[in-house]
C-alpha cells in the first residue's frame, strides 16, 4: 500500500538526518560531493534505489535543488566544511545484526537517492562562541530558500527536547520537491540539517518500509 507524501517526506528527513548526524565530522565545501570524507557518511547515490521521475533530469531536478541549497547556505555565511550531496551509509561503520536492522539500512540507502541533503558539520570546539550565531544563520538559509521560490508549508517552530535543549523545524515545497529543515541546540551541539526529497521518488516506498524508519 502506498503512503501519503507527508509521511514519506518526514520519513526521508529522519533517514537522511540520521546519516548526516553520523557524518557530521568531515564535510565538503558547498556545491561539492565528498569523494572520501573522514566521517562515516559519504555523499553518492546508492546503486539500488527508487527510480527518480523524469523531473530529475529536467528543468528542476536534483542538481537544481542542490544549487538552491548551496546558494542559500553560502549567502547565510556558513563556513567551509559544511556538507552537501546525497549521504549513504559507509560499509565500515557498525553493521546491523538483525534482519530488521539490515532491512532498515537498505531502505535508508534507497531513500538517500531521492534528493540532496546538507548539514552544518563544524565540531562544537571549533565554532564561534557568539551565542545564537548558527541559529541566525540557519534562519538566513530558510529565508534564502524562500527567495529562490520555496514555499513554506510548515512555519519554523521550536520544539523542546526535555532538559537537553530544543529543535527548530520547518518545511517547504517547490515544483514536486519537499524540504525539511532542522536546527538542534543540545549543550555544546548546535547543528543544522536540511533534506530535500523528490515527491515522486519518496512515494515509491510502502507503508511497511517507512515504518522501519519510524521505529
Amino acid at each position: 500500500m502506498r503512503t501519503t507524501m507527508t509521511r514519506s517526506g518526514r520519513a526521508a528527513a529522519v533517514a537522511l538526518g540520521t546519516l548526516l548526524l553520523a557524518g557530521c565530522g568531515g564535510g565538503t565545501q558547498p556545491g561539492t560531493s565528498a569523494a572520501a570524507p573522514s566521517a562515516p557518511a559519504t555523499f553518492s547515490s546508492p546503486s539500488s534505489s527508487p527510480s527518480p521521475s523524469s523531473s530529475s533530469s529536467g528543468a528542476f531536478g536534483k542538481e537544481a535543488v542542490r544549487a538552491d541549497l548551496d546558494a542559500a547556505v553560502a549567502a547565510a555565511g556558513f563556513p567551509e566544511g559544511t556538507q552537501t550531496g546525497v549521504p549513504t551509509p559507509d560499509a565500515s561503520s557498525d553493521r546491523p545484526t538483525t534482519d530488521k536492522e539490515r532491512a532498515r539500512d537498505q531502505v535508508v540507502a534507497r531513500m538517500a537517492a531521492c534528493g540532496p541533503a546538507w548539514s552544518s558539520s563544524d565540531p562544537p570546539t571549533s565554532r564561534d562562541e557568539e551565542p545564537g550565531k548558527e541559529r541566525r544563520q540557519f534562519h538566513a538559509v530558510l529565508a534564502g530558500l524562500v527567495e529562490r521560490g520555496w514555499k513554506e508549508t510548515r512555519p519554523a517552530e521550536e520544539v523542546p527536547l526535555g532538559e537537553r535543549g530544543s529543535m527548530v523545524t520547518a518545511a517547504y515545497q517547490k515544483q514536486g520537491w519537499t524540504l525539511y529543515a532542522h536546527h538542534t541546540d543540545m549543550g555544546l551541539l548546535h547543528m543544522a540539517t536540511i533534506t530535500a526529497t523528490e515527491d515522486a521518488c519518496t512515494s515509491q516506498f510502502t507503508d511497511e518500509e517507512l515504518a522501519l524508519l519510524e521505529d
